[in-house]
């Protein structure tokens, strides 16, 4: 190994200190004499020195030099900044030590450092253990400092806490104790910071000062961070707007705005600004002007913004009802966003012409066309409830509120009123207290018709359900009445909705307001039983509170009944089966769609094919489903006789109308038709899975458009032609062919 040499000089061999002046300096060179890179390193002793971590007597620049090559210097510089010996005065030698990792050689040199009086002495010292704390406000946090005597005598040392409100320490600012010579003291300071809104979230710089006799101050510095807490409240007053708001009564043109007022509460401690976005499906119908658009919301304080809605007013039609979102954000988002986020607007916009002046021009023109336009046709007299294609395709029945039944003949494209039963009605009779045309008149109920099912196979006989409970037995071709039907326990008139047939013709079921299923027997070639075999309480059935029935469909092959209510949803009851799990519910409301009440399933319709249990329903929202009922996965918690919960997968689900859908009914080739509140009769085309076609027609194909709402649809094929009949609330019975 090759000899290494380090050559060092200091720029001066004596030096004088004056205690609490101002630090003196001197240089060491070091020469680099080996022939390789090296870097060098010194440090400065003293005998007797304070070797503490709190203490630091001395500085270096640079404190490691870096590697210079053959024959380089590097310089030091050792700025004294307080005696070695604390409280020392006179002369004391120190010692220079340089030292290189690489060349694994040191040298040593000697300096003489004479230390002088002056006025005062830096006998403490202050630390922090911990230099950050974090607390929310009205919560405590315990702030230590350690106070060392570096002199060889006891001090009196006072402790004070400065830079923070004083109101904030618990037992004060200050803190007096006695430290004896060489030794520390440890001391806490309780701190609380008042309420939310006099404690705003910031850092909040501190100092720790000692002072005690015959020695300089001293001091350790920290950082208390009072964390954020609180929100900011949101309220919208009112909620609800109209346009105009006054003088509602008569024709207004010139109004076309609403003011609404958005208020917002900063209670927490951070200063706040707060920007309001308008959302919503109705957001592209209006304009706004929101003043300000960037609210500031001091701490504590009340800030109010106002929103400014314009839109269009129509001349004439019903009041429509705009939904608005107003959503904030808040600039400083670490305590999230406002309570509550948003606020659901809502803005009644009447048209210009009041609706009430509205009806009275519609009235006056109805009469004036009545006088000069007579109705030739035949039609009923009310709402059409119900239509039925009979099974050779060659006539209609219909039951309207007007307490008729009507026989229509299909021939070709047009649906005609067929003769009157011969010796029936040979004068026009009265119904519902209005006057009947004769001609078609298959009977008259006296109560309004709420549902008819024509008998499977030889469609000879009707049922039609009454709104007071009633179930009517009519002969197709005389037009007599076979039997009534009525359930003795039936004290209040249980409106029959829905009515089906089971193959064979052996049973009937009805399906009436208030929840309730009844399953009618008859003995073979015989009429029913004048009491029902079963009568089903589905609102006392488990999870099933309020389900008044709208609709009834039976599977096929006769086993599964399906039964549509009320919160969207409906229910499967195996009626063949007296075993376990006989009832089971479905409800739309696992497809992420509102269910409440009001919300209905209206239609239901099974698939012709007894392979499979398809079913379509039809709902409030205007969409139609389809099921497959035999993937259907029954909870095992339910007991016996109680409603399972199902979970039935859908095969497709699309939006067939703009309102409700009223009615669904397959085609024997698998073709689905729907009529609702659009007015628009619809035939969708199905792809062999009983999915939508879209291929073929994605948004279906309009077969037929209303002035009123279709409550009723019927479809069957023959010959290679599809006949659909439809009947609403314009009392008509319409027959279209596809």
């Amino acid at each position: 190994m090759e000899k290494s040499i380090i050559n060092a000089s200091l720029s001066t061999e004596n030096i004088t200190f004056r205690r609490g002046s101002s630090p003196v300096a001197f240089e060491v060179t070091v020469n680099n004499n080996s022939d390789q890179f090296a870097n060098f390193q010194i440090e400065v002793s003293a005998p007797g020195e304070n070797q503490s971590s709190g203490y630091s007597w001395y500085k270096l620049t640079p404190e490691v030099a870096a590697a210079q090559p053959h024959g380089s210097s590097t310089q030091f510089q050792v700025l004294i900044l307080n005696t070695p010996i604390p409280g020392f005065v006179g002369i004391v030698n120190l010692t220079v030590k340089i030292f290189s990792p690489q060349l694994r050689e040191q040298r040593r040199l000697l300096l003489r450092l004479k230390i002088e009086a002056d006025g005062g002495q830096a006998l403490l010292s202050v630390e922090l253990p911990v230099r950050d704390f974090q607390v929310y406000p009205r919560n405590t946090v315990d702030i230590p400092a350690r106070v060392r005597n570096l002199g060889q005598q006891p001090v009196n040392v006072v402790l004070r806490f400065t830079n923070i409100d004083p109101l904030w320490l618990v037992g004060g600012v200050e803190r007096r104790l006695l430290i004896d010579p060489g030794s520390s003291a440890e001391v806490r300071f309780e701190c609380q910071p008042p309420s939310v809104v006099q404690a705003p979230s910031q850092n909040y710089p501190f100092a720790i000062e000692a002072t005690g006799h015959n020695s300089l101050p001293a001091r350790g510095e920290g950082n208390l961070e009072v964390l954020p807490i609180g929100f900011v409240e949101f309220n919208a007053t009112p909620k609800q707007q109209k346009i105009p708001f006054k003088n509602r009564w008569l024709p207004d043109w010139k109004s076309h705005s609403a003011m609404f007022k958005l208020e917002f509460k900063n209670a927490s401690n951070l200063k706040q600004q707060v920007n309001v976005q308008i959302q919503g499906k109705d957001r592209r119908k209006c304009n706004f002007e929101i003043n300000p658009q960037d609210a500031n919301l001091n701490i504590g304080g009340t800030t109010k913004v106002f929103l400014d809605v314009k839109t269009k007013r129509p001349w004439v039609g019903i009041s429509k009802t705009l939904l608005l979102e107003a959503r904030t954000e808040l600039f400083d988002q670490r305590l999230g966003t406002t309570d509550p986020a948003t606020q659901i607007l809502e803005l009644e916009v009447l048209p210009i012409i009041p609706l009430w002046l509205q009806l009275a021009i519609l009235a006056f023109l109805a009469a004036l066309l009545a006088l000069l336009f007579r109705p030739s046709s035949i039609y009923h007299t009310n709402l059409v409830q119900s239509v039925r294609i009979s099974g050779d395709v060659l006539s209609v029945v219909s039951g309207s509120d007007d307490c008729t039944l009507r026989r229509w003949r299909i021939n070709t494209n047009l649906l005609t009123s067929n003769l009157e039963p011969e010796g029936v009605y040979t004068k026009s009779p009265d119904a519902c207290a209005k006057r009947q045309e004769s001609k078609g008149l298959l009977a008259i109920t006296t109560r309004p018709v709420q549902a008819l099912r024509l008998m499977p196979e030889n469609n000879n006989r009707v049922a039609a359900g009454l709104d007071n409970g009633v179930i009517q037995i009519w002969d197709i071709p005389k037009g007599e009445k076979i039997q009534e039907l009525k359930d003795k326990k039936d004290l209040t008139g249980d409106k029959v909705f829905d009515l089906v047939y089971s193959p064979g013709s052996r049973y009937l079921f009805s399906g009436h307001g208030s929840g309730k299923v009844r399953l009618w027997s008859a003995p073979p070639n015989s009429d029913f039983q004048a009491d029902p075999e079963k009568v089903i309480n589905f609102q006392d059935k488990q999870n099933l509170q309020r389900f008044p029935i709208r609709a009834l469909s039976l599977s096929p092959n006769g086993k599964t009944l399906a039964i549509a209510g009320e919160f969207k949803r409906f229910v499967l009851w195996n009626w063949k089966q007296p075993q376990e799990f006989l009832y089971g519910q479905q409800t739309l409301e696992k497809l992420n769609v509102s269910a409440g009440q009001g919300d209905f399933v209206f239609g239901l319709a099974f698939a012709p094919s007894k392979d499979k249990e398809i079913l379509a329903t039809s709902d409030s929202d205007g969409y139609i489903t389809i099921w497959d009922l035999k993937q259907c996965k029954a909870s095992r918690n339910s007991k016996p006789q109680e409603v399972t919960e199902l979970n039935c997968p859908t095969i497709d689900r699309w939006p067939a109308g703009s309102g409700a859908v009223r009615s669904v009914a397959f085609s024997e080739d698998g073709m689905l038709v729907s009529g609702g509140d659009d007015r628009k009769v619809m035939l969708w085309f199905l792809t062999p899975e009983y999915k939508l076609d879209k291929a073929k027609a994605a948004e279906g194909r309009e077969i037929y458009e209303s002035s009123k709402p279709i409550t009723s649809v019927d479809v069957k094929k023959t010959e290679g032609k599809t006949f659909i009949v439809s009947g609403g609330e314009d009392f008509q019975v319409k027959l279209n062919r596809f």
